[in-house]
């Protein structure tokens, strides 16, 4: 447990670093992000000046032994994740890795492993279960308001890879379904209430295949160990706009998040249900603007390390997610449905 103050050294300077983390971290009480690293010296120092951080360096080794960084935050590219983590650990620090937690399950074990032997905590950061929208819906599930959840359903699609390294294969780990997917996947592991079973999935590269090495656009039906059926929808060829939609199907009434456009929240709830949350609900009840959980997502990482209490985002979750991806992958070489192995 960490009762002091909570030094933070942010890995990965980019757009989730400027936009989302920096923002959320440097107005925590209790918490400094304490040094910037990147691979570019300039831009890691304008961005650790922007938001008064004291340290910028280009060398991640050095950064994350310093004696007041407690937590290293990594936003680098997917296949920098683990040697950072490993680095990390060994240093004696606690982690929160963005997603995906790593490229391959073999590096997300070692991550795993090196936590495990230093003692020290590997948070994964996904943000959509602390998406404020989310999280009423499943309040209104949790109670019983549309009765036994039977299909979920998540679109996750932007108009093109993030970034340029996005384009290369290895850098990634995959396309799309390792990028957008692990969003969907997550969501629909919450809602459907029970373990991954198996999936099978189609992918194609139609709007980037003269620069990307991986697929753009993929599709997978998911099954869990309660017969739930999940869907999942991602891409990085979405025309026009980026789509973060969500919805939940149940025997007496069904649920649709839509966080980025109109009301996030709609539900409608059967005849049966009149006592639990009755008819059409729209607009939804959520106070205020809604945002896309990484304010919440990071203030629970502190709390946590500050209780020693578990994490609903341990780094188990992105192995298994990781696992889907990868066997959603083998789907999409043989043609067949694929078992998902995962880990408790």
């Amino acid at each position: 447990m960490l009762n002091d103050n909570i030094g933070v050294c942010l890995v990965g300077p980019g757009f989730w670093a400027r936009e989302m983390h920096l923002p959320a971290l440097t107005n925590m009480p209790g918490v400094e992000v304490v040094s910037l690293v990147g691979r570019n010296e300039a831009a890691t120092r304008a961005l650790a000046e922007q938001f008064g951080v004291k340290r910028w360096s280009t060398d991640y080794n050095e950064a994350t032994k310093a004696k007041d960084v407690d937590l290293v935050d990594i936003l680098a590219p997917n296949y920098l994740h683990a040697p950072i983590a490993i680095a990390a650990a060994e240093a004696g620090k606690h982690v929160i890795c963005i997603k995906p937690l790593a490229t391959t399950l073999p590096d997300a074990d070692a991550m795993m492993a090196a936590a495990k032997k230093a003692g020290t905590r590997l948070f994964y950061a996904e943000n959509v279960p602390f998406i404020p929208a989310v999280q009423e819906a499943k309040k209104v599930v949790d109670r019983g308001a549309i009765g036994e959840v039977f299909r979920v359903k998540a679109c996750e699609g932007i108009g093109q890879p993030h970034s340029a390294w996005h384009y290369e294969k290895n850098s990634v780990g995959g396309g799309a379904m390792i990028d957008m997917a692990v969003h969907s996947i997550e969501f629909c592991r919450a809602f459907a209430g029970a373990k991954f079973a198996s999936v099978y999935a189609d992918a194609g590269t139609f709007v980037w295949a003269k620069r990307l090495q991986a697929e753009d656009t993929a599709v997978m039906t998911l099954r869990f160990a309660n017969g739930v059926i999940g869907q999942c929808e991602d891409s990085w060829s979405l025309a026009g706009a980026m789509d973060s939609r969500f919805e939940v199907f149940g025997t007496e009434g069904r649920i649709l998040i839509d966080n980025l456009h109109r009301q996030p929240i709609q539900v409608v709830s059967g005849p049966n249900q009149s006592a639990v949350a009755p008819g059409w609900s729209f607009p939804s009840p959520l106070p205020g603007a809604v945002s896309d959980g990484h304010a919440a997502m990071l203030e629970h990482f502190i709390e946590v390390l500050r209780t020693g209490a578990p994490s609903r985002s341990e780094a188990v979750v992105g192995w298994n997610a990781l696992a889907v991806i990868k066997a959603a992958a083998a789907s999409v070489a043989s043609g067949c449905r694929q078992k998902i192995r995962t880990r408790d």
